[in-house]
């Protein structure tokens, strides 16, 4: 969810300069992102079992929820776009090319949208209302480590991806070849879940078993991009697929305990296998050349808005649902998500993007040529 369509590169080791050979901007892969924030987005005010509206959702939108109720399958989407422009960006980059390329995108945003959650809560007592020291620890997006609660819910997932940008770091270093990514990409669902079932805590949790299949096809998907599928690389899609559908199908029991509302879990699996045919139709299949410059503005709001949503949304739902229609409130909720959104990505991530990516690039730099002196 949180990395953008870039430039691939061929393969490098972890040192040296980076050979990078522009392609062209995947803004199919743009819209998608747009899309899988907007379903969470659904999911969040019209799916789960919220208390702002002051009745469960599936009562307040019947008809609606029998979609939303399902939205929590674009952290799914989001997970297998991250594997695949993740991939991207890593090949060519050296170590501290892609750690300070993932800070500069990773943090702006966030900084400002713990800031402006912490001032709603000053105002507004129905959210999570954290303590100091807590917003304090979110700053540093390592709260899921030490059990402090997130600032705003959908924060959990950046906990998951900075584990797989740890990977892919270790990866980095160790040298991306074509062949060591199917092999990893197949291999690392495999090890998770051996991982988990031995019940080797620490393990299992660097290996993220619950959701390595959708960075792996992610992953596998970008070879597909990158130099066109051979047998090797799409029987890992297929693997990595069908693991994705299994986490999916498993995953329905629980979402339907947040939902208050039955979640078919065939449903969840035949969704995820037509996001990972959706990925794939708009990067190497019959979609790749989609071009629609809307697509990467909308692309561009998909990390603030996701940040962001949660809190705001639930303000003016829990503020104004006694006073409005539902579907008024709804788009109100929803309007101001947005709004903050484009404030965060234009007067934030514009501004300080370029600034702190060199800077964190040139301070790793400095300290790798010390260490190697």
């Amino acid at each position: 969810m949180t990395a953008q369509p870039t430039t691939a590169a061929p393969p490098a080791r972890g040192v040296g300069p980076a050979r990078v050979h522009p392609r062209p901007r995947l803004r199919g892969l743009d819209g998608l992102r747009f899309l899988a924030a907007a379903v969470v987005l659904g999911f969040h005010y019209t799916g789960i079992g919220i208390p702002q509206w002051g009745a469960p959702p599936h009562d307040v939108f019947p008809a609606l929820n029998e979609v939303t109720r399902y939205g929590f399958l674009g952290v799914q989407l989001f997970f297998v776009i991250s594997g695949f422009v993740i991939m991207m960006t890593a090949f060519g980059r050296t170590i501290s090319g892609f750690a300070a390329s993932r800070v500069a995108r990773l943090f702006p945003a966030y900084w400002a949208a713990v800031a402006l959650t912490v001032g709603l809560q000053l105002v507004w007592d129905g959210g999570r209302n954290p303590t100091l020291l807590d917003s304090l620890v979110n700053l540093t997006m390592l709260q899921e480590a030490w059990d402090v609660p997130n600032v705003q819910g959908a924060f959990w997932t950046l906990w998951f991806e900075m584990k797989f940008y740890l990977l892919i770091g270790v990866f980095i270093l160790v040298g991306i070849t074509r062949r060591r990514v199917i092999a990893f990409a197949v291999l690392w669902p495999l090890v998770a879940e051996l991982a988990r079932a031995t019940d080797s805590d620490l393990l299992a949790s660097l290996l993220i078993p619950s959701y390595a299949p959708y960075f792996a096809v992610g992953m596998l998907l970008f070879l597909v991009y990158r130099d066109g599928g051979d047998l090797a690389v799409w029987l890992g899609v297929a693997l990595t697929t069908i693991l994705s559908m299994r986490q999916a199908y498993h995953y329905a029991g629980t979402a339907a305990e947040h939902v208050g509302a039955e979640v078919s879990p065939a449903v969840c699996a035949v969704v995820v296998a037509l996001l990972v045919a959706l990925v794939w139709a708009l990067s190497a299949g019959p979609l790749r050349h989609v071009d629609w410059r809307v697509l990467s503005t909308l692309g561009a709001l998909t990390y603030p808005l996701y940040l962001v949503h949660g809190q705001f949304g639930f303000a003016v739902i829990d503020l104004l649902h006694d006073q409005a229609p539902r579907w008024v409130v709804l788009a109100l909720a929803t309007a101001l998500s947005v709004a903050i959104a484009a404030m965060l990505h234009y007067l934030v991530e514009n501004r300080l993007h370029d600034r702190l990516r060199d800077g964190v690039r040139h301070g790793l730099e400095t300290t790798l040529d010390t260490t190697r002196r």
